[in-house]
């Protein structure tokens, strides 16, 4: 039973963002070299397929712990700074690797939407919860 009522539309939001990650991260656990032809497709086939796989593979997980998320963000709380922390780590890396020339624009575009998307959502959620749990 939760401590308080969910604020606003974290419930709503979070599930999003759990249905987004899977979307987004099954192709490249069932299909890693067509995954990165269909999200990258100026790029050269990825020289390791595992770590396409690998990546979307906890991608996929983390969709799981915004779906735990959504089901109760009051008791769930100490997770929901992984959820925009996670976003982050990706977010950085891609962006990093698109200003130095390692990934081209339409990746970028692509992690904007998948990852950078969501950070200030999930960290809006996260002040929200524990701003009114403070009182």
């Amino acid at each position: 039973m939760p401590i308080a009522p969910a604020p606003g539309k974290s419930r709503l939001i979070f599930r999003l963002g759990a249905i987004s990650n899977w979307l987004v991260s099954v192709g490249g656990i069932i299909a890693p070299v067509e995954f990165g032809h269909l999200t990258a497709p100026m790029m050269a086939p990825p020289n390791y397929p595992f770590l396409v796989r690998l990546w979307s593979g906890m991608a996929f997980m983390f969709g799981f712990m915004f779906w735990e998320i959504s089901n109760d963000p009051v008791t769930r709380r100490a997770l929901i700074k992984y959820s925009w922390i996670e976003k982050c780590v990706t977010g950085t890396s891609v962006t990093i690797a698109w200003i130095t020339g390692n990934v081209p624009l339409v990746f970028f575009l692509f992690i904007c939407f998948t990852d950078w998307f969501w950070v200030p959502l999930f960290a809006y959620y996260d002040a929200r919860v524990r701003r009114e749990l403070a009182g």
